[in-house]
């Protein structure tokens, strides 16, 4: 456990703030050298690569060690890694199937907009059913204890010799979910309980909740 959160520490250190703060030094002191912006513009490839197809290795053994293990490789002066792993493994790989990547990368993007809003009209509709859940949720509980208090209140008139003996209330059944959402009736639960406080009553002097 502790090795793997100070491997995600080191990777975050190593493999992405520092190659990121020295490419941030090279285009803004270096501009002009070509050969260190291709040098940084090859590892972010890489990186990025790494991360697309992370889902596949990721179940082997040492996995955090052997990637920030490569990431340092990449970058390291001594080493430079980036030009070895574009130049003989990446470069032909993408050259050799570069047609087939950007006509599907070209119909994704034209397929880009209908997604997006795909999406957001699902997610708007998803928060607006369940603002509506709990709000319908609150107004119930709310409506059905002000009705038990007056129900209560108009019992209470008073001891009558004439009166018949009567049964006590049974209790009230126990009410239903309005809903099937287990989040939203979490939520109305803590608002009806903000709307809805316990009052204090006095016991032995002092106040209780």
């Amino acid at each position: 456990m502790l090795g793997g959160v100070l491997s995600k520490i080191l990777l975050l250190l190593f493999g992405y703030a520092m190659p990121a703060f020295e490419c941030f030094k090279t285009v803004e002191e270096r501009p002009n050298d070509a050969h260190m912006l291709r040098f940084w513009c090859q590892y972010w490839i890489i990186v990025a690569m790494v991360i697309a197809f992370e889902s596949l290795i990721s179940w082997m053994p040492m996995y955090g060690e052997m990637k920030l293990a490569f990431f340092v490789y990449l970058w390291y002066p001594k080493t430079k890694g980036s030009d070895v792993v574009y130049d003989t493994f990446l470069r032909p790989i993408v050259m050799q199937y570069e047609p087939n990547i950007e006509h599907r990368l070209l119909h994704l993007r034209a397929k880009s907009g209908q997604l997006l809003n795909f999406y957001a009209k699902n997610f708007a509709d998803k928060g607006t059913a369940f603002f509506m859940d709990v709000l319908r949720y609150v107004v119930s509980d709310k409506a059905e204890g002000s009705n038990l208090e007056q129900r209560n209140k108009k019992s209470g008139t008073g001891w009558s010799p004439f009166a018949t003996k009567r049964r006590p209330p049974s209790p009230p059944p126990q009410q239903e979910s309005l809903f099937d959402n287990p989040d939203a009736a979490a939520v109305a639960e803590v608002l009806r309980s903000a709307i809805n406080p316990k009052p204090r009553r006095a016991y032995d002097g002092k106040d209780y909740y």
